[in-house]
């Protein structure tokens, strides 16, 4: 399918506005200059039928549905809306004291902000949109998306608020810039792609937004795409992630369109692993890691990184990397490939088991020898005992370390830290990680270390 794609290497004087009010179709003019940031067209691959007096504040698509949430004092909503029809089969209305604003729904939970009333409302059941609670927040409420772990909030600023979805406290913030200037009037929002897409109110620019630096990566243009005069401004962002079809609207638009867009369809794509399992385990032996991607536009070129552990080792190739390790260890292996915008990565963790080291074996000039290492009971199921030893003929004091590890190599517990004497060692570990939770059931690794020898074992943890 052909795209109309149109790159800017500059961006001299993108319109973007001062926000009077979230239901004011005025403002002053403000402009900002965004050097090196690419502007992106569209293409128009449906239209649908839009209710032309939903003043659209909040859009996410679901299950083959549209939800929606509409502003206006004594117009505001909660709708379900099916697609190719535009007809609303649910409808919940909000006070005539509340003006709706954004919308997004994270498992089977809707989340709705109301503009100037610093409250939103959590309703269950996507059939019913019951109310099962509140939530307050001091700044005005515009958009509203989430990830993984945070529902995301703009307030009409160059800020995006994360909070927790279940305290709904803050638990961070982002201040999104382009080419290092504020961008303001941040609006309806959606994560697509690991990237939030932002509409920029009273403009037809949408910004695409790393979510963590909160740089703007890319522009998207949409001027023209509704005919004629314009009831309203371009408001409404929704993705069907299985489809790859993004859906724009706006505010009492007649109606909803279907489009493409590069950021979305030309993002690289790791199409095949090797080893396939994310876990590896090896025993005295190289291991050779290999990938394979693509990018379908011809005019992107791919950077591969490889990192063991966090750090980018700069000899390694493109499409694959060879790995060794000399001492039974845990280590994450990463690959990331990019097009300069979008990325995408792979994870491996490697569990190494060097012959004959769980028996003692001297690793390097100085190091002392472990003459035994034991976990008992394993599986763990209230607690266990770590029972290990350093012959008499080690000399003075060592420094030893005992850690347990996930299955990504992330640390979760240090049960041993300091220097011990020649002799046997005891250490229990209870099942709780260094924060005093207890740890999720699964395979976990107790790592033993003093100076370049490491031994590692695996453990289980049941319920």
């Amino acid at each position: 399918m052909a795209k109309r794609t149109v790159l800017l290497v500059l961006v001299a004087l993108l319109a973007l506005p001062v926000h009077v009010g979230g239901g004011d179709q005025g403002g002053s003019r403000q402009q900002v200059a965004s050097s090196g940031i690419p502007v992106y067209g569209y293409d128009l691959i449906n239209t649908f039928p839009h209710d032309a007096n939903a003043f659209t504040q909040g859009l996410v698509y679901r299950g083959g549905f549209l939800y929606e949430g509409t502003g206006l004092y004594g117009g505001s909503s909660l709708r379900k809306v099916v697609l190719e029809t535009g007809e609303v089969v649910k409808r919940r209305n909000l006070s005539s004291s509340y003006f709706g604003e954004g919308v997004t729904i994270r498992r089977d939970t809707i989340y709705q902000l109301t503009w100037q009333n610093h409250i939103g409302f959590v309703y269950e059941e996507l059939e019913e949109f019951e109310l099962i609670d509140t939530f307050a927040y001091s700044t005005q409420g515009w958009g509203l998306t989430h990830d993984d772990t945070s529902l995301i909030m703009s307030d009409g600023t160059d800020k995006l608020y994360h909070l927790d979805p279940y305290t709904y406290e803050e638990v961070g913030r982002v201040y999104v810039t382009a080419a290092g200037s504020p961008v303001y009037d941040l609006n309806e929002l959606e994560l697509i792609r690991g990237r939030i897409y932002a509409n920029i109110w009273y403009s037809d620019s949408i910004a695409v937004i790393d979510p963590h630096t909160g740089e703007v990566l890319a522009w998207l243009d949409l001027s023209g795409i509704l005919p004629g005069p314009s009831p309203g401004v371009l408001n409404g962002i929704a993705f069907d992630p299985d489809s790859v079809r993004l859906f724009v609207t706006g505010k009492k638009w007649p109606s909803l369109f279907e489009i493409w867009v590069d950021p979305l369809d030309y993002a690289p794509e790791l199409l095949a692993y090797s080893p396939s399992s994310p876990v590896c385990a090896y025993i005295d032996s190289l291991l050779v890691f290999a990938v394979s991607a693509r990018d379908l536009d011809p005019a992107d070129s791919l950077e591969y990184t490889w990192s063991v552990n966090g750090v980018i080792d700069p000899a390694a190739g493109d499409t694959s990397y060879t790995y060794t390790s000399s001492i039974s260890t845990v280590d994450t292996v990463v690959v990331s490939v990019t097009d300069g915008i979008f990325s995408d990565s792979a994870t491996w963790i490697v569990y190494v088991e060097i012959a004959g080291v769980d028996e003692g074996a001297e690793r390097g000039e100085g190091s002392i020898t472990f003459s035994s290492y034991r976990i008992h009971p394993n599986p763990l199921k209230a607690s266990t005992t770590i029972d290990f030893a350093i012959p008499a003929g080690s000399g003075w004091n060592r420094p030893v370390s005992l850690t347990v590890h996930d299955v990504s190599g992330r640390r979760v517990a240090t049960l041993l830290d300091s220097e011990l004497p020649p002799g046997d060692h005891r250490v229990s570990w209870d099942g709780r990680d260094d924060r005093g939770g207890r740890v999720s059931p699964g395979i976990f690794f107790c790592v033993l270390r003093s100076g370049v020898v490491t031994l590692s074992k695996k453990i289980i943890v049941l319920d």
